[in-house]
């Protein structure tokens, strides 16, 4: 939750953005949905990206939740479930890096988590 200019709490929405970067034939792919961005890549990689997003909002609709209502933890496990190997690295990044700053999902803001789902460190 974070606060805007009215002063009453307002849920930041989440979002998760796919980059394609093996496109070599100079076609511009961009695919957006209500919950991701998809950018780039090759048809194959594009058509690999899309398929997981679409997994994944099945599975989100099934459950009766929006990507910005799960946690790591349940991120994770959704991942698992849809077989997105990539998506499951992020989560896992998420849940450790919120565990190593002693901070929740909830209280995070968007910046910490977008810098926590990208680290590459151990």
């Amino acid at each position: 939750m974070t606060t805007h200019s009215r002063g009453g709490p307002r849920r930041l929405r989440a979002a998760l953005i796919g980059v394609g970067l093996d496109d070599h034939d100079e076609h511009q792919r961009i695919i957006t949905g209500t919950q991701y961005l998809l950018v780039g890549g090759s048809a194959q990689t594009h058509a690999e990206m899309l398929e997981t997003m679409l997994r994944l909002d099945s599975e989100l609709e099934r459950r009766g939740q929006a990507l910005g209502d799960v946690t790591p933890t349940e991120l994770a496990e959704i991942a698992w479930r849809i077989d997105s190997p990539e998506l499951h690295q992020i989560a896992l990044r998420l849940e450790a890096g919120l565990q190593d700053r002693g901070r929740t999902f909830d209280e995070s803001t968007a910046e910490e988590l977008t810098e926590l789902s990208t680290r590459t460190d151990p």
